[in-house]
């Protein structure tokens, strides 16, 4: 094993050699890292990465500082070191290994490769004893030639430096492989595993009184904004000089790594500016304790729900209902909201998970979020796109609209409703378009949906009930099908070619002979003397390029039967798709008292989909459907029961 340097000089490096960057110094003990010389970036990981590439490893490497040097030596660490030598005035070293030695290739063969998780989490590597055969001419030998055998030990420092060729760069365990080198034993086993990230933390805010503490407060949340669920009194009183909050700050996390060295990142920590939320009556202070938030004045604490800011008044605003007199707009920061006084007509209240107990006129807009209105909505609309939306009393001249989520009415007069899944108790002149639309009695609506379930149906001044139920576009997964059977049959022709040219060159003279003789040679049941080995050799060279050109052809014919075999499975999660494309769609009116129509619509190209339309030409939409729908029902008395089935491919 050589232990010549793979170090060079500028004036006459050689090939394989490396030049010593500024940072790393050799003295006469083994190779050091001056922390005081690096730059920005990571320079020691670039270096590493030189020595491996140009078939170079460390000797005697010290693998704990290694990792160090190229993943977790961070900018806050190299500052602290450059500081102690600023205070004591030695350069801050770092033995690394005792020199940077040659890897050379008949040693680099001895590792195998390696079995990395697909998600970089942790590493597996097969240890086994390595042997290499020695062939050398003796004329004592019954065939003139003598075979030894000889046993190739594995080394750390080696198996670092190939392992990191083959794509594992951290988290080596080095005790554990230093331990299956020496059993020398074939064993299977995990050597590396990653390191998770260190999570921040976002900055957050402390209360700093109990006088916080009382009935309808609101708790400002970590991240600087309001929770109003926790303020149950509406008037806490504090004098002048309290601190009320101080901001607690952020920490930032730490970057953590997979085995083959990609950086996993914490999850950013969020900030915000104290002074930010300081309204009036309050003000800002900074001492060394850190940033407060107190009371300027005597006075009834405030926390405008709208910017969050934080005021110490002498007058209160009721906040009971929502008005312009009394609150305005609301744009509520807290994950739940409990109004018990009315929201007003033109009024307009933002938040995630909201609770009405009166009536309300107005326009509720959810970020997501649950929304529940205890009595009426009238001529307002409520919005909350993947959410859930219940009203347990009348909705009238009003939008309920929570596409991607769930609407569930008590009664519904004159309403425009979509959702994924709608569930009325009584429905009358409404629009409805769902996924999956549930209705106890609809009288004079209009329905689009996939699944449909009606109890009654009956008619309301004239108007009819109409059932549209929209199919699904099966025209995608016929072209995928006939792509799919079409690039089958072009590898299958291909096949064939390849299929026979590779059996024409298998019955070439010399092919042929090298085929019957290269096992028995080989194997050494057939012993060649020297004129015969000549004559060997010669074949050999005549039936190299046939060979490798059958290789080749192998090769291609075994990914085109792969590709076959895959294209089979693919049609068949096609036609799976095709068929899951039309499960459930279905229609079912159990008692149908006035005039009912049932339709059934495909898709027309290039038309958008009906529950993605604005709510205008929703409207329009749907009440123009019909006339290009297949007719399923239609009639004043019965009931009426369909399900959709997939068309004869």
């Amino acid at each position: 094993m050589s232990d010549a340097s793979a170090f060079g000089n500028l004036v006459d490096l050689k090939a394989g050699e490396i030049l010593l960057p500024p940072f790393m110094q050799r003295h006469d003990d083994g190779l050091y890292v001056n922390l005081a010389a690096f730059d920005t970036g990571r320079p020691f990981a670039q270096f590493a990465e030189r020595v491996f590439a140009a078939g170079a490893r460390f000797a005697d490497l010290d693998y704990a500082a290694f990792l160090d040097l190229v993943f977790l030596w961070e900018p806050r660490d190299i500052d602290a070191a450059l500081a102690d030598y600023e205070r004591h005035g030695k350069p801050p070293l770092l033995r690394i290994a005792r020199d940077v030695v040659a890897f050379p290739a008949e040693r680099r063969d001895i590792y195998r490769n390696l079995k990395i998780a697909a998600d970089g989490s942790s590493a597996e590597y097969i240890f086994e004893p390595v042997s290499i055969e020695h062939v050398e001419t003796d004329p004592n030998a019954p065939d003139g030639m003598r075979v030894t055998m000889e046993r190739l030990h594995p080394d750390f420092d080696e198996f670092v430096a190939a392992l990191w060729v083959k794509g594992l760069r951290f988290g080596i365990d080095a005790k554990a492989v230093r331990d299956a080198i020496a059993r020398d034993l074939a064993t299977r086993m995990t050597i590396a595993a990653g390191k998770a990230p260190l999570e921040g933390k976002d900055a957050g805010i402390d209360e700093q009184t109990d006088l916080l503490h009382r009935d309808d407060a609101p708790r400002l949340l970590p991240n600087g904004r309001m929770d109003l669920r926790h303020y149950r009194n509406r008037f806490p009183q504090v004098a002048a000089g309290t601190r009320l909050f101080k901001k607690v700050p952020r920490v930032l996390g730490r970057s953590g790594w997979n085995v083959a060295g990609k950086e996993l990142p914490p999850q950013p920590v969020k900030d915000f500016e104290l002074d930010a939320l300081v309204g009036a009556g309050a003000q800002l202070l900074r001492d060394a304790s850190g940033e407060y938030i107190v009371a300027a004045q005597n006075g009834f604490l405030d926390i405008d729900a709208q910017s969050g800011q934080i005021s110490v008044v002498d007058k209160i605003v009721s906040r009971e209902g929502v008005s312009m007199r009394t609150t305005g707009d609301l744009a509520l920061s807290g994950d739940d909201y409990e109004e018990h006084g009315e929201v007003q007509e033109k009024r307009k209240v933002e938040g995630h998970n909201m609770t009405f107990c009166a009536a309300v006129f107005g326009e509720i807009l959810s970020d997501g979020g649950r929304v529940t209105l205890k009595q009426s909505l009238s001529g307002g609309s409520v919005t909350s796109p993947n959410g859930t939306i219940a009203v347990e009393g009348n909705a009238s001249r009003a939008v309920v609209e929570a596409r991607g989520g769930e609407v569930v009415l008590a009664r519904a007069e004159s309403c425009t409703i979509v959702a994924e899944r709608v569930s009325v108790g009584q429905a009358v002149n409404c629009d409805i378009v769902a996924g999956q639309v549930t209705i106890e009695q609809a009288a004079g609506c209009t329905i689009a949906g996939r699944s449909v379930a009606v109890t009654a149906t009956t008619s309301r001044r004239d108007e009819t009930t109409r059932v549209i139920m929209l199919l699904p576009d099966l025209v995608p997964f016929d072209y995928q099908r006939q792509a799919l059977e079409s690039a089958r049959a072009d590898a299958g022709v291909k096949l064939e070619q390849l299929t026979a040219a590779l059996q024409a060159l298998r019955g070439q003279a010399d092919m042929k002979t090298y085929a019957a003789m290269a096992p028995r040679i080989k194997s050494g049941t057939v012993a060649l003397t020297p004129a015969q080995r000549s004559q060997w050799d010669a074949l050999v060279a005549r039936a190299t390029p046939a060979l490798r050109k059958a290789v080749a052809i192998e090769q291609e014919v075994r990914k085109l039967r792969e590709r076959v075999a895959g294209s089979e499975e693919e049609l068949a999660a096609v036609a799976q798709a095709r068929r899951d494309a039309i499960k459930g769609i279905a229609c079912r009116v159990e008692t149908v008292g006035g005039e009912t129509q049932v339709f059934a619509r495909r898709p027309v190209l290039g038309e958008a989909a009906l529950e993605k339309l604005p709510l205008k030409p929703l409207h329009k939409r749907l009440h123009e459907l019909g006339g290009d729908a297949e007719r399923l029902f239609v009639g004043r008395d019965g009931s009426f029961e369909w399900q959709a089935t997939t068309p004869e491919d």
